[in-house]
């Protein structure tokens, strides 16, 4: 008999409380079957002896449906949530398959109960496959898990990679900017020197012409200055010849 898939934490729970209650059940189960076999010895008929190996039979799929339950829980990805639940169900279980079998022992002592004594070790080997299979999946599990740790780690690596080039490239255009920035700099203070330059030179020429008005000036006073004198020293000239009688 086999146990529903778990495929969250909610059925987990759902199926950790009824193998609980199913183990209260097979525990009350067990105490009824004592007190039956005591009757039993009392009044011993053959429909009373009946019931009480039917009784009996009825026991054993309860505890492989207990075991196979154990198992799927211990599947479970959700076992860590009920770990402490589970190990005490483990305990009980195994102390009620214990105690079944001294029943089953006193039956077939007692009253000819006939039974397979190697049905809990057919169970066992069942159970013990079964946690060969868990192992191997939780290897494959693992493997799994370990192959998306390394698929993520070089994930991780490539993005750290492209951050350290993109932290690389704004490091580039950083310095890039604050050369252009020193080169914009530079080209302003030339052209405000140029302007300085250009200023100065228009205010020379402005003087140079300057200059060069007054000394055309100057030059034709000078002209006017020197002929007005040669015409004084000619007027004196004629006069003094007029003046003067000539010899003989």
């Amino acid at each position: 008999m086999t146990s529903d898939i778990i495929i969250n934490k909610a059925d987990f729970q759902r199926h950790l409380n009824g193998c609980e209650r199913r183990l209260n059940d097979l525990t009350n189960s067990l105490q009824s079957i004592e007190k039956f076999a005591q009757k039993l010895l009392i009044n011993n008929n053959e429909k009373e002896q009946e019931i009480y190996f039917k009784q009996l039979d009825e026991i054993i799929p309860q505890i492989k449906f207990l075991y196979s339950s154990m198992i799927t829980l211990d599947q479970s990805s959700f076992v860590e949530n009920g770990r402490k639940r589970i190990d005490s169900l483990k305990s009980n279980l195994e102390k009620n398959r214990i105690k079944f079998e001294q029943i089953q022992q006193y039956a077939r002592i007692k009253f000819g109960y006939e039974y397979k004594l190697d049905d809990f070790e057919e169970m066992n080997g069942e159970q013990q496959e079964q946690s060969l299979k868990l192992i191997e999946k939780k290897s494959n599990d693992e493997r799994i898990e370990l192959d998306v740790i390394k698929e993520h780690t070089v994930i991780v690596n490539g993005l750290e990679k492209d951050i350290s080039e993109l932290h690389g490239a704004f490091i580039d255009i950083n310095r890039l900017i604050h050369e252009q920035g020193a080169m914009v700099d530079t080209i302003e203070h030339a052209l405000t020197t140029t302007d300085v330059i250009v200023h100065e030179a228009k205010e020379a020429i402005q003087t140079a012409v300057d200059v060069k008005k007054r000394s055309s000036r100057k030059k034709w006073i000078l002209i006017f200055v020197l002929i007005s004198i040669l015409i004084i020293i000619i007027v004196i000239l004629c006069v003094i010849y007029k003046v003067t009688p000539p010899i003989g």
